[in-house]
């Protein structure tokens, strides 16, 4: 059997960040397991790469989700399932959470979990936009005409220029920064974190390792069951075994480990370890609403550069030059705002990107989107196993606007949106719009439109909730799993409420703050 001290399952953006600090302090060997196959195809550097990855199986994980606010409509929830996880395939936009928003997260864990104690963190991993952090974070070297547009439209309706929307201070719009390094490559945790020399001596990475469950001795977190061809595989942790899978695959694994709902591990026969019916509960997602609409010029529009030649020139401009569209996210501008006028912060971010869609594909005609949601959503589902076998999709139920917050922010993402399509300069460079949202007036046909048209934003927190009171969480403000010893959570499941309107620098920052406790608990034991 193989030992370490500290066995990391899941190589995404936590698992990634916490197993390179741990493995470069101290003399303490590291295990990182991930389920995916390793980070090899130029396409996870390319920043558009992942619209091919996207397309297949072998590094995404997907997941049907039920909607129980809307009849008849499940959704797609798409992950990343290689090293990196999700860092590999997103939109790179960084965003660090407001103190408004970490202070949510004090509310349950207290001095732990204080803006001061996570700024450290923020600051080493952009560097507070220097050359100094991580991640090299900046705006796309090429702007568009049509991005400037949105942006002089925001400004009239009371949104005014911003520099920079890594730190979301007051209303304002802007161009985005994000995770793409000097030369046009896409920097996931992978990619930073992974092959860093500091930490290579104490650090081995494992791929296509799916891990069934955590092992215990009197209650304490001993050693990881997984599988890979068919063949079982057995780590075991001298210190802990922390999970970082992620908000769908930390709570299954904790339920088939034993810990959850002792009526759910009944049903599927599954011995209990510790009765928490909080396990892969208060799952939190993002619900983006928005419209796409056509442009009068084909040139403020990137709908035909994903197709026949003018792909493969993008392509071949990309790898004489990492410039063109292949270099950049899809999103390329951003704005905030406040859904009340009481609030002393934005909770609402609208979006830009200079392309439209029909389904899965590019629109035929030129066209752009503009879309919204609420940055802190209050509705809630759950994440829950539907077998005690490993790779059995398990029942995901989510339900989106529920409480009057919810759908009074939406309502106003939505109505900010008809506006700036209707200021110039941008609306004389747009068709007449005629989307739903465009014949919408009063909020009940807002809301039914953002029901029935709304899409998550793969940002899910909180089904292994944060919290010092055992009766109402899965961890403490250490990121210990309750009830039992040696075994944390480490990744988004442990925010309690959404804290930022992006997530991943957040949780890189979260699995920082996490390792120094690791580390100070480690000197203490």
């Amino acid at each position: 059997m193989d030992i370490f001290d500290y066995i990391v399952v899941g190589a995404g953006s936590a698992g990634c960040t916490l197993a390179h600090r741990l493995a470069s302090v101290g003399d303490y060997k590291v295990l990182l397991i991930e389920q995916g196959a390793a980070d090899r195809s130029p396409l996870f550097r390319m920043p558009k790469g992942f619209g091919a990855l996207l397309k297949g199986d072998r590094h995404v994980s997907r997941y049907q989700v039920t909607r129980s606010d809307v009849q008849a409509k499940d959704e797609l929830w798409l992950r990343g399932k290689s090293l990196g996880g999700s860092s590999s395939v997103n939109g790179m936009i960084w965003i660090r959470p407001r103190p408004e928003g970490i202070q949510r997260l004090a509310r349950y864990g207290g001095s732990e979990w204080s803006y001061e104690s996570l700024e450290p963190h923020l600051d080493a991993l952009d560097g507070q936009g220097s050359e100094n952090g991580y991640f090299r974070v900046a705006p796309h070297r090429e702007q568009y005409a049509i991005t400037d547009k949105f942006l002089q439209a925001c400004e009239k309706q009371g949104l005014p220029k911003q520099v920079s929307l890594t730190d979301i201070g007051a209303r304002g719009a802007g161009y985005l920064h994000y995770n793409i390094d000097g030369s046009g490559r896409r920097q996931s945790a992978a990619s930073v974190f992974l092959r860093r020399p500091e930490s290579r001596q104490n650090l081995q990475v494992r791929t296509d390792l799916a891990v069934n469950r955590v092992i215990f001795k009197d209650k304490k977190a001993q050693s990881v069951l997984c599988e890979k061809n068919g063949a079982e595989r057995l780590f075991q942790a001298r210190k802990e075994v922390i999970l970082s899978a992620g908000a769908i695959e930390s709570p299954l694994i904790l339920q088939r480990s034993g810990i959850g709902d002792p009526a759910l591990l009944e049903e599927l026969a599954i011995d209990l370890l510790h009765a928490n019916s909080h396990v892969g509960s208060n799952l939190r997602e993002h619900l983006i609403g928005g419209v796409g609409v056509e442009t009068r010029s084909p040139l403020d529009s990137e709908n035909r550069q994903y197709g026949g030649l003018r792909l493969l020139g993008n392509l071949v401009r990309y790898y004489a030059s990492r410039k063109g569209p292949m270099s950049q996210s899809p999103c390329h501008a951003a704005a905030f705002l406040k859904s009340s006028d009481s609030l002393a912060a934005p909770d609402v971010m609208l979006m830009f990107s200079p392309f439209s869609r029909d389904g899965d594909d590019f629109s035929v005609r030129a066209g752009i989107s503009l879309s919204a949601y609420a940055m802190y959503p209050e509705s809630s589902g759950e994440v829950v196993l539907a077998s005690k076998q490993p790779g059995v999709p398990p029942r995901i139920r989510m339900s989106y606007l529920q409480t009057e917050y919810d759908r009074r922010a939406s309502i106003a993402g939505l109505r900010a949106v008809k506006s700036i399509l209707e200021q110039e300069p941008l609306a004389s460079r747009v068709l007449v719009d005629t989307s739903a949202i465009a014949e919408a007036e009063t909020d009940d046909e807002l809301l039914a439109i953002y029901k029935a048209q709304g899409q998550p934003g793969f940002h899910a927190v909180g089904s292994c909730a944060m919290g010092e009171a055992t009766s109402a969480s899965v961890v403490d403000a250490r990121a210990r799993v309750h009830g039992v010893t040696g075994l944390r959570v480490v990744d988004g499941s442990i925010l309690p409420e959404m804290i930022a309107s992006v997530t991943n620098a957040t949780v890189m920052a979260v699995a920082m703050r996490v390792a120094d406790l690791i580390l100070e608990d480690a000197k203490h034991n």
